[in-house]
């Protein structure tokens, strides 16, 4: 008849087996092998300290500006000063115009940024 369960052997088998096994005597090692090891070893830390040298170009991104002539900078002048009782238009229009003139520096570094290493 055969067990219906599987045999596991016990732990403390498996840990005798394993003390004799590393009793017993290794082959020696071939004297090549270890120069082999530390000239891998010295080579992966040669890469491993340079890979961080190489810095990646980045380039900033920017909004593309849409172009207004100068008969529209002018209207939307005229209108501003038609209307100073509204606050709020003019600190919106004066937001805008700031963004413009920092997407306007950002374009500026955008182009003379490196595209490559």
């Amino acid at each position: 008849m055969t067990d219906p369960q599987p045999h596991y052997p016990r732990l403390s088998d498996l840990v005798l087996n394993d003390l004799a096994r590393l009793q017993k005597p290794r082959p020696p090692r071939d004297p090549r092998l270890g120069a082999a090891i530390l000239a891998i070893t010295i080579s992966a830390l040669a890469v491993l300290a340079l890979a961080g040298c190489a810095h990646p170009a980045m380039r900033p991104v920017c909004i593309p500006l849409k172009a207004y002539s100068a008969g529209d900078e002018k209207a939307l002048e005229a209108e501003l000063k038609a209307h100073p009782d509204m606050p709020v238009t003019h600190d919106v229009v004066r937001n805008w115009l700031g963004m413009r003139d920092e997407d306007r520096a950002c374009l500026a570094k955008a182009r003379t940024a490196p595209v490559g290493p």
